[in-house]
């Protein structure tokens, strides 16, 4: 129920674009930095947390008021801070990695759907080649079963499930696409069926530093489904490999329209 809701919150804000968009993923990106830190065993409030919520707040907020270079810049401040600070908080250096990740998911994001052309279909489209490779890998992993992924880091996911989850995820992103008018080219089908497959490294790059702290979830903020860092990883790197995509062939304005139209 709560992952229901949870999608019905991130399609509305979507819709709404604007405030209500980059106040729901401000506050996604600073949960995933405060999961990322307690992750690591920093305490969530302690002095490098502080920083780094401090970095990626005023990151946010300068890329709000359009200073995009600053945006970029601030994290990359903030995370150099806390490496150099590793003498004096031994979990310092994890948390200038927490910075990175989760400003390049802000950055990323906001800057997407910022794109009044494309940015509300960007955002769509990635939600569901993610969401839908998600789901059609677990229903053909637990169908099929088969060779183990990467038992060691994600004992449940087979190879079956995987490649499910890409024709699946792959095909899903194309009709959304095509019911928002965009063209389902051959480079927008590989080029999604590329997310698809990012979007499954982040999830067991997820998976695989949680094993490494010893943590089952992120958190239990949300009932049943652990953290927002468990329910975003893969949405994560798709997103920001999106946005880089973009910004190769567009400008900073145009992030979603340089995704999708190339």
């Amino acid at each position: 129920m709560s992952g229901v809701v949870l999608a019905v919150a991130a399609f509305s804000v979507t819709w709404w674009g604007g405030v209500a968009f980059a106040l729901f993923f401000g506050v996604v990106t600073l949960l995933i930095y405060k999961e990322w830190v307690t992750i690591v065993g920093e305490q969530p409030f302690g002095v490098p947390a502080n920083v780094g919520y401090g970095a990626i707040l005023a990151s946010l907020l300068c890329l709000w008021f359009g200073y995009w270079q600053a945006a970029l810049i601030i994290p990359l401040i903030g995370a150099a801070f806390l490496a150099f600070a590793r003498c004096s908080y031994p979990y310092a250096r994890w948390c200038a990695s927490g910075v990175i990740y989760a400003a390049a998911f802000g950055f990323s994001i906001l800057s997407l759907r910022a794109d009044s052309a494309h940015g509300f279909a960007a955002i769509l489209i990635l939600f569901a080649v993610v969401w839908g490779t998600d789901v059609v890998a677990y229903f053909v992993g637990k169908s099929l079963g088969g060779p183990k992924l990467w038992p060691r880091v994600s004992p449940k996911k087979t190879w079956s499930g995987s490649l499910g989850g890409l024709v699946g995820g792959t095909a899903f992103a194309l009709f959304v696409a095509f019911l928002l008018k965009i063209d389902p080219t051959v480079k927008l089908t590989l080029l999604l069926a590329g997310l698809s497959v990012v979007s499954q490294v982040g999830d067991l790059g997820e998976s695989h530093m949680k094993r490494l702290f010893n943590v089952k979830d992120s958190s239990n903020l949300i009932p049943g489904h652990g953290g927002v860092m468990d329910r975003v990883d893969g949405l994560l790197v798709a997103v920001v490999c999106a946005a880089l995509i973009g910004l190769i062939f567009a400008d900073i304005g145009s992030v979603a329209t340089g995704f999708l139209v190339w």
